[in-house]
């Protein structure tokens, strides 16, 4: 490796001027053109955060129909998602229609299970029937995930279930 010219260490020290700047500003706008950040980003990075906070266990997808690509504007919603950790796992099913809203159907591997949506603008919490069965009406779209408790475990720490697109 090429040690650095004493010159250079002199420019690194002086302070941003106008050239500077718009260099700066030339790359942004090549970032942004060339691999600009994602729409929800905010969303999950709170998401992320909020796992953090409820130190819960994260449930892991086990399988996926559809799934919306991370990057990229072009996509598909998803239709059908499992999840699983612990021994539990929940399949969800959006179903989709003209509406901006969206209705979820889900089924738990056990019963007697509180089940929590987190959408952008609410959360709304169900309990599982005696089958195992869930449903919330009237989703909106973007992110959502679920948190799962246990209600035989009060103490035990809930599991949530990374964010889909709906």
């Amino acid at each position: 490796m090429t040690p650095t010219p004493e010159h250079e260490f002199r420019l690194a020290a002086e302070p941003l001027d106008d050239l500077d700047a718009a260099v700066l500003a030339e790359l942004r706008g090549l970032h942004s053109d060339a691999d600009p950040l994602p729409g929800d980003l905010l969303d999950r990075i709170k998401f992320t955060m909020s796992v953090a906070h409820l130190e819960a266990q994260v449930a892991e997808i086990v399988s996926e129909s559809d799934l919306a690509p991370v990057r990229g504007t072009d996509y598909d919603r998803a239709d059908t998602v499992t999840f699983a950790r612990d021994g539990l796992s929940v399949m969800v099913t959006i179903e989709h229609g003209e509406s901006p809203r969206a209705d979820v159907a889900g089924w738990v591997s056990e019963s007697d299970v509180e089940v929590e949506l987190r959408e952008r603008g609410r959360t709304r919490t169900t309990s599982t029937d005696d089958d195992g069965r869930f449903t919330f009406t009237g989703v909106e779209r973007g992110l959502a995930s679920f948190v799962l408790r246990r209600r035989s475990e009060p103490d035990a720490p809930p599991i949530i279930t990374p964010a889909i697109e709906l």
